[in-house]
């Protein structure tokens, strides 16, 4: 949006990511691996470019007091809780959240400094360190952790969520910014 100084500002940005079939190729009766004899495969590392857009929008919005990056993830790669699934022989397969071959949701939550997922952290937070203080923008990581499917509308209230807080930010300092004259 272009603010009432004529300047333009972010309002929001959003990622979706789909990493880990598993749950699909098991209800399947997929086999897979280097010799279609293994239910789960390792995860692999393509989410890792998501850190990387993370930081370069941190990097242009360092002067801005809000951080309106939304990241959307879905697939085996980022559960939150165990999973099991049947295969289509009846065999119970439970994928195991924090097993570290097939969670890659630790590669992101470097993103929003530990903060909690499926949470609005649009408004950056300030902390004191030896005397200094620190801004962190923390990208707001949404996850169907269960091995769900995003669906429009989902995806849709959420970006409307953090679009007017990043709105509402805007507002806030704008109005400073007439408070000062």
């Amino acid at each position: 949006v272009k603010d009432d100084n004529g300047k333009w500002r972010v309002v929001l940005v959003s990622e979706a990511k789909h990493q880990g079939k598993d749950i699909e190729n098991i209800i399947a009766g997929k086999l897979v691996g280097k010799k279609n004899n293994q239910d789960l495969m390792a995860a692999g590392n393509a989410i890792e470019r998501a850190y990387k857009n993370v930081n370069e929008i941190a990097n242009f919005m360092l002067s801005e007091r809000y951080f309106p990056y939304i990241l959307f993830l879905e697939g085996s790669n980022f559960l939150t809780e165990n999973v099991t699934v049947k295969r289509p022989d009846g065999r119970e397969v439970t994928l195991i959240y924090n097993d570290g071959t097939l969670n890659r949701l630790d590669r992101l939550t470097a993103a929003n400094y530990g903060m909690p997922i499926n949470t609005n952290l649009c408004e950056n937070r300030f902390v004191k360190c030896s005397g200094a203080t620190i801004m962190l923008q923390a990208a707001s990581i949404y996850t169907k952790g269960e091995g769900g499917h995003w669906n429009d509308e989902d995806m849709i209230m959420v970006m409307l969520e953090v679009a007017r807080t990043s709105l509402k930010m805007l507002g806030s300092d704008l109005f400073s910014q007439l408070s000062k004259r």
